[in-house]
């Protein structure tokens, strides 16, 4: 089911429909009706009702000539014909069949139209219920933007500055900035993930059994997640804390419920009056699903809900669209000021942005690329749901999509509406600048990941993201450091750049007030330019470290073998046992880890998978720490056998000593 909906001309919006008669009258129009009524006036009503009828019936007569004018051809939905939107839709519902994804919400958009707001495929598969238009889903992070406009409102209201430090707004809010001095946090910061804070960790995910949980109860949960690693307003990295501080801030400053002030700055004036924070009545939300497609998810009530606990439809979507087309305005209505769009579409307080870059990550916004174009929006996912929003003023289209199965098939979708959308349009034209060698070689060099998302995931991520960027036939080039696979950077100014089928720069060059310098490009990551010398040592280093513990596994499980059939006896056991033993505690304890993980909440209870990690990790320090102490003491064996063993000794003390800096040795998952 679904609701193609017609250009919507003045002369059709309700305002001017009553005026004509054709719809009913407003409410303060049928109170004084009322008391007309009990004041004896009926016969002046019944001359009133005859004159609307005449009324109403030129009205009817003025609208069907009007209809005729205006409608458009048969077969055509505004500018898009139905023939493509009927294919757009067989190939979403492709995807989906080939995904095992039970059903999408989907809404696409001009400026002045709904071209779709409808739904494919099932709302509920065991009861065999049908997506429509009106059938709420869930849309995890897209809240975030939701967020941002009621914080925005009270900007506009002057009741807010976003620059003002939250200490002084929320006083009581637990958290640490080592550069408060300098570098308090802002609104702002909270809004553009900029604050520094690690992610939620994995005992605030699991804390879901609450539905009426407060904010300031949910903010009080766990607030170790809440440390600035590097100076605020400096680095993006996503935190879901970021926004509900913000609406902890909005509460207090207007003594409002937070859901309850969004519901009348936001939801109200666009229209959406089914849209809920908290899980709506029986019957109106689609079932969300695991992996396979027919287990049904459960409902968490997440304990940062202005982050991403929205459940909303493709119709309510459709008006938000429009007015994020339109710079503020639903048909006849400035719900927002135009440079408030402006203003929630641009980041201010990275260093890219503070050298003048627009690209980026904005309030609760963030910029994208889609077939060549630069869209703004937001992707979102919570259990048993994925969603996206993208739209383009410039173009003046818009979509949402939303699936009830965690799954990346969400990406092809989009695409393909895309490219729907945007078949006809002239592609961008994509600056670029010529630069000197000098100025090219600047940029040259190696980089690192410095900001993860989640601090407990650096180990990987620092390995992930080394690039390296250099200089050829004078062009620039990227490519991970152990890749092949290489990039250019195309110049768009001295200090920002882009890639070939990008129409607008999206890596700047900046440097921080230490003189470090890194390439900053959003969600793919803040780089920090490091020496050729510890961009190579890192992974050769690790590598040469593993394989030796390897050795020593393999070895170890060769001795023991033989040491059964009476064979190796003259290989001293104090050689070859305490390596085995320290890598099987840490291979050992993360094969158990990942054998045994079924899921994702099983990392946030003490389970099997947690228990072997915690203790196994442990356990291979303390046989680091023997392995340390015993290089000191003279070797037994041959000379190749005592020298192995000591590099192996070595590879266990290096391993120990990078997993102790990064936080993992007796890590405890269920309570981090």
């Amino acid at each position: 089911m679904h609701y193609p909906v017609r250009k919507r001309n003045f002369l059709f919006h309700p305002s001017s429909l009553a005026a004509l008669g054709v719809v009913g009258r407003t409410r303060d129009e049928k109170s004084l009706g009322a008391s007309r009524w009990l004041d004896g006036e009926a016969d002046t009503i019944h001359r009133e009702k005859k004159e609307i009828m005449k009324t109403t019936l030129h009205a009817w007569v003025i609208i069907a000539v009007v209809m005729c004018v205006v409608s458009p051809a048969f077969g055509q939905i505004g500018q898009y014909s139905s023939d493509g939107l009927e294919q757009l839709k067989a190939d979403i519902q492709a995807m989906m069949d080939e995904a095992g994804i039970p059903g999408a919400s989907v809404a696409l958009v001009t400026g002045d139209e709904i071209v779709w707001a409808g739904g494919l495929g099932k709302a509920d598969v065991a009861d065999n219920v049908d997506v429509t238009a009106d059938t709420l889903f869930r849309i995890g992070s897209v809240t975030k933007s939701f967020t941002a406009l009621a914080l925005l409102k009270l900007v506009e209201q002057g009741r807010l500055n976003l620059d003002t430090p939250i200490r002084k707004l929320v006083p009581e809010l637990e958290y640490q900035n080592p550069w408060a001095e300098t570098h308090p946090i802002t609104v702002a910061h909270l809004l553009e993930h900029t604050t520094g804070f690690d992610d939620m960790h994995f005992v605030e995910i699991g804390k879901m059994d609450d539905p009426n949980i407060t904010l300031e109860a949910g903010l009080a949960f766990h607030p170790h997640s809440r440390t600035s690693r590097w100076p605020p307003g400096t680095h993006m990295s996503y935190a879901n804390s970021g926004p509900a501080i913000a609406a902890l801030v909005l509460e207090a400053v207007t003594g409002q419920e937070f859901e309850s002030y969004v519901k009348e700055h936001v939801f109200e004036p666009l229209g959406m009056a089914n849209t809920t924070f908290k899980i709506p009545r029986e019957g109106v939300l689609a079932k969300g699903y695991q992996a396979n497609g027919e287990t049904e998810s459960i409902y968490e009530h997440i304990i940062v809900r202005p982050s991403g606990a929205i459940n909303t439809s493709a119709l309510e979507m459709s008006h938000y669209l429009r007015m994020m087309i339109n710079r503020g305005q639903l048909d006849s209505l400035q719900v927002f000021r135009s440079e408030t769009i402006a203003r929630m579409e641009r980041p201010t307080t990275t260093l890219a942005a503070k050298a003048g870059h627009d690209f980026g990550y904005g309030l609760g916004n963030h910029a994208s690329i889609m077939g060549g174009h630069q869209f703004h929006g937001h992707g979102g996912s919570i259990t048993g749901f994925i969603a996206t929003t993208a739209y383009s003023p410039e173009l003046d289209v818009g979509y949402f999509v939303s699936i009830n199965k965690l799954d990346g098939k969400l990406n092809d979708i989009a695409e393909r509406i895309a490219e729907f959308l945007i078949a006809a349009r002239v592609p961008t034209k994509k600056p670029s600048v010529r630069l000197d060698a000098s100025q090219l070689q600047r940029v040259t060099g190696y980089y690192q990941a410095v900001t993860p998302r989640t601090q407990i995931t650096n180990f990987v991520i620092r390995f992930v993201w080394l690039r390296h960027v250099w200089m050829e036939e004078g062009r620039l080039y990227e490519k991970p450091l152990l890749g092949s696979e290489k990039t250019e950077l195309i110049p768009v100014s001295e200090n920002s750049f882009r890639t070939e089928d990008q129409p607008v720069a999206t890596r700047f060059l900046v440097t921080d007030e230490q003189g470090a310098t890194y390439l900053q490009s959003g969600f793919e990551g803040q780089m920090r330019k490091i020496s050729a010398l510890w961009a190579w040592f890192q992974p050769i280093a690790t590598g040469l470290a593993q394989l030796l513990m390897l050795s020593s596994l393999l070895f170890g499980l060769v001795w023991l073998g033989a040491r059964l059939f009476g064979k190796m006896i003259s290989i001293p056991t104090g050689v070859v046992l305490p390596p085995f033993l320290a890598s099987l505690s840490l291979y050992g304890s993360l094969t158990l880890t990942v054998v045994t993980l079924t899921d994702i909440h099983v990392l946030l209870r003490m389970s099997v998978s947690t228990l072997s990690l915690f203790l196994g990790t442990l356990a291979f320090t303390l046989i680091s720490l023997y392995l340390a102490i015993r290089l000191f003491l003279p070797a037994q064996g041959g000379l190749l056998l005592r020298n192995w063993s000591r590099l192996v000794s070595i590879a266990c003390i290096g391993t120990a000593i990078f997993l102790i800096s990064e936080g993992l040795i007796g890590v405890r998952l269920w309570s981090y």
